[in-house]
């Protein structure tokens, strides 16, 4: 279960920020959207991000990706001396040589970490993980630069292994690797989060899906709730068609290096009428259906497959190409006890203000980016803005007024056609 996460010095992440789905204490729709992780610590259910563009907003969800990635890839995957891909905040002198941070608190089999990174182009400076044991946080292993301690009690598994450690390379990784058994389990919940943008095509979740009986009635059932009217879906394995790259020799390079390798096709069926009478069914390749439906058909698998794990799933841009109602009843799904009974986590960024409100979110499920004047973003719930915001309050008519920051300040748009009259 997902907590905190905490960025600095990361694109436009110039300060530490920390974004939470601890619950705060107020009641507001307390049974729908929280869950008790343990006898003293409620969390949220799902969370929305709202901001100008380029607010930061993409940025939060790219240091998640990066955080995800390095801690459990970049033991079997980077080589001595390869680059480590973050991006320090660029436009302050003092963090240009600084190392960029990161910070995950979660639970994990009744047993809640904290985990930490930073991190330059060069190296891991400093490592750690934690965990509260009954009621007080123990180390199990920090690390600075090369040097590691371990606690010889919680972490033995490290202690043969902190010689093998690459200096760009997470220590986790590495124990992970080696069959430690803490470390692998963490990794493993990590690789069950979810990542990803409305802005890019990610159907491969759906498309597995569909290989099994179950799989594809379960998608079937989920896109009908958005009254799309298909009855049934089948795949086709076919050959991958590398036509349309717009250079022949990069076509021909492709087709020789991928010599065999197949896809799956999508095909959905539509009911074929003669007046009013059902007749027949006719199949469409799903690249012939509306962009909406098709998005929809990305976000499946992954919703899905979060829902019955119980896991985090992170969506920036969520609103893109779908309808205010769609999004809407994706989020009731998350924030409801009866469809999300393993405890799934949903966070997403959008401009879709309709689900501003108080019927659907708690003040603390509401967050906000904002740049200042120095490029730097900023990031805060609603719950923790300055001026006390009631929970009866009409959350979007007051930010779109701008009382919560977070919005575009537009200037007079002027065009100019260059015709006389």
């Amino acid at each position: 279960m997902f907590i905190e996460f905490t960025v600095s010095n990361f694109r436009s992440f110039k300060d530490s920020h920390t974004f939470s789905l601890l619950a705060s204490k107020n009641k507001e729709l307390v049974d729908e959207n929280t869950f008790p992780a343990n006898d003293k610590t409620r969390l949220l259910n799902s969370a929305v991000i709202y901001g100008a563009n380029a607010s930061g907003k993409s940025n939060f969800f790219l240091a998640l990706s990066f955080f995800f990635k390095f801690t459990i890839s970049s033991g079997p995957k980077l080589q001595i001396g390869d680059p480590i891909d973050t991006e320090p905040f660029l436009f302050a002198k003092q963090t240009k040589g600084e190392p960029s941070t990161f910070e995950l608190i979660f639970f994990l089999n009744g047993i809640r970490y904290r985990y930490g990174l930073a991190v330059d182009t060069g190296m891991v400076q400093q490592e750690y993980l934690f965990a509260v044991m009954k009621v007080r946080e123990v180390t199990l292993f920090t690390r600075v630069k090369q040097e590691i301690e371990i606690n010889p009690t919680y972490f033995k598994e490290g202690q043969k292994i902190k010689e093998a450690v690459r200096e760009n390379a997470s220590f986790l990784s590495i124990c992970a690797q080696l069959n430690g058994e803490i470390a692998k389990s963490i990794i493993s919940y990590m690789q069950n989060y979810i990542v990803t943008s409305g802005l890019s095509s990610h159907g491969r979740n759906t498309s597995q899906k569909l290989l099994e009986k179950k799989g594809r009635d379960a998608v079937i059932t989920f896109l009908s709730f958005a009254d799309i009217q298909i009855k049934d879906i089948k795949t086709e394995s076919v050959s991958m068609d590398f036509s349309g790259l717009g250079d022949k020799e990069i076509e021909e390079l492709f087709k020789k290096k991928m010599a065999g390798a197949k896809e799956e096709k999508v095909y959905f069926s539509h009911t074929v009428y003669d007046g009013t009478e059902a007749v027949d069914t006719q199949f469409l390749d799903i690249n012939d259906e509306s962009a909406g439906t098709r998005k929809l058909f990305e976000y499946t698998g992954s919703i899905l497959d979060t829902l019955e794990r119980g896991t985090p799933l992170f969506i920036d841009e969520f609103d893109s190409r779908l309808h205010p109602l769609i999004i809407e009843g994706i989020i009731k799904l998350f924030n409801s006890p009866e469809s999300n009974p393993n405890h799934a986590q949903l966070v997403v960024s959008c401009h879709a203000v309709n689900i501003m409100t108080n019927k659907l979110f708690r003040r603390d499920q509401i967050w906000f980016c904002e740049k200042d004047q120095y490029g730097a973003t900023d990031l805060y719930s609603l719950v923790e803005y300055d001026e006390p915001v009631r929970s009866d309050a009409s959350f979007s008519k007051s930010y779109l007024q701008g009382k919560y920051g977070a919005v575009p300040y537009l200037g007079e748009i002027n065009r100019q056609t260059g015709c006389e009259d």
